[in-house]
């Protein structure tokens, strides 16, 4: 099993149209390579986890880097781990608050996205995923 976690900075302003067809091809995608994982947006950044078999997660992650919806794409969590975290969901989206960005017309904010994550999450991951440009509660 092989985990990978990036941020990005979006292109242009994304509706939620937008950001369903983005959730609707990860899941596609995802669940015919046996990935999983969580996609935040705060309004401007993403930040995104993926997980599975490591060819898997690279083929689909070089495709993502490929993708002019978004640039600047930065590695945060690469490692080869024991076990899936998000084992239940080929993609997650989470929408988040942000200190800048809006988020798109019709999208829920997750304020306390630690709802969302797995309980058995390690902690330092967990802080990562918390952390990611939020205003808090």
């Amino acid at each position: 099993m092989f985990k990978l976690a990036y941020v990005s900075v979006a292109t242009r302003t994304l509706s939620s149209v937008d950001l369903q067809n983005i959730l609707e091809t990860a899941i596609t995608s995802n669940r015919d390579a046996d990935i999983t994982g969580i996609l935040l947006f705060n309004g401007t950044n993403f930040m995104q986890v993926l997980e599975g078999p490591q060819e898997e997660v690279e083929k689909i992650f070089a495709k993502i880097c490929d993708d002019d919806r978004h640039r600047n794409v930065v590695v945060i969590y690469r490692e080869k781990t024991g076990a899936r975290e998000f084992e239940e969901a080929p993609m997650l989206l989470q929408i988040v608050p942000a200190s800048h960005g809006v988020a798109p017309d019709g999208m829920t904010i997750t304020k306390d996205i630690a709802l969302f994550l797995p309980s058995t999450l390690a902690r330092h991951f967990r802080t990562i995923l918390e952390s990611f440009d939020t205003k808090g509660g």
